[in-house]
């Protein structure tokens, strides 16, 4: 049995910025957003870098989390060296989800088996589209596309990754006819690598939080010079995952994102319309936005995996809370 998996993504300069530094990959169950940092070259090569390595794991029709921590490190390598070409440091956020399986025969709907990408657009088709260079060269565009998966290379949890203060969101679907996602169901899986979110952690409130800490000093980034890891998560891959820079949550709360997520049906509404509202509500930033539609199924509830788990070590899954 076949089922659908819907994706919107789109990613844009901003009002304020001269580049896009920002990044994403949405590829054979791979979905990850990726905001560069380091100056205009460091920024975008570093950002480009992860998602090339995480197009390698695409690549491939099983992922672990050995494999995924091999991306992770391999980037690290790339970045951490680009770093110390450039004189400084260029380095990336990186969250987004990975699906374990991706059966042979799971091409894109309406696309060839090879195909990256099946559209930039709503209308066209791009079979040989590279998808290990997008974010940085799609400003101002979107895909949107729907990916036919083997129900046996999905339906198992998936992986929830982050490093860095990008984003990943869930949303369940609604009871009622009238709406698809109910705001009501929103939740934050990742959790920020960030000074704010340090000293929120130690107790401080996030109101003053916000007024004395600026929200982009991150404390773990890919490219970092003393090494990094990814936060590893497990949820079931069911629902509606929002993947975004801080270009999106930094402009919009949580509650705006969920109200303005849940009012379109479709992923590449929803994707379109949270990166306008970020650039109504200022665009101080480039703002990528990352929506994955899985097929219905029961509520996300995940976990976060230790350094040595993988999802054979996770059981209960049911009954899990999000931990962050």
């Amino acid at each position: 049995m076949n089922e659908v998996i819907a994706v919107g993504a789109l990613t844009d300069i901003g009002m304020r910025r001269a580049t896009n530094q920002d990044a994403f990959l949405a590829e054979r169950g791979v979905y990850v957003v990726c905001d560069g940092m380091g100056g205009e070259t460091g920024g975008e090569r570093a950002s480009a870098i992860a998602v090339e390595e995480f197009a390698r794991l695409a690549a491939v029709g099983e992922r672990t989390r050995a494999a995924i921590d091999a991306a992770v490190q391999r980037a690290q390598r790339r970045a951490r060296a680009l770093g110390v070409e450039l004189g400084g440091i260029a380095g990336t956020t990186i969250s987004g989800i990975v699906l374990p399986q991706w059966g042979a025969g799971a091409a894109p709907h309406g696309a060839q088996p090879d195909a990256h990408m099946p559209h930039r657009g709503a209308e066209s088709v791009i079979d040989d589209w590279d998808a290990t260079q997008p974010g940085a060269a799609l400003d101002d565009s979107t895909l949107t596309g729907e990916w036919q998966a083997a129900r046996g290379g999905w339906a198992a949890p998936c992986y929830v990754v982050n490093i860095g203060d990008s984003r990943t969101y869930h949303m369940e679907r609604a009871d009622s006819a009238v709406m698809a996602w109910d705001a009501r169901t929103f939740t934050q899986l990742t959790h920020d690598h960030s000074s704010r979110q340090e000293a929120i952690d130690a107790g401080m409130g996030e109101a003053e939080a916000g007024r004395r800490i600026a929200r982009n000093v991150i404390t773990r980034c890919i490219g970092a010079p003393h090494g990094t890891h990814a936060d590893v998560f497990v949820a079931p891959a069911h629902g509606r995952f929002i993947m975004c820079s801080d270009g999106c949550h930094g402009e919009l709360e949580d509650a705006t994102i969920a109200s303005i997520a849940a009012a379109h049906n479709d992923a590449a509404g929803a994707a379109r319309a949270l990166v306008q509202a970020s650039l109504d509500a200022g665009g101080s930033d480039n703002v990528t936005v990352v929506v994955v539609d899985m097929p219905a199924g029961r509520a996300a509830l995940g976990a976060r995996l230790e350094d040595d788990e993988d999802l054979g070590d996770v059981h209960g899954l049911d009954d899990a809370t999000v931990q962050t």
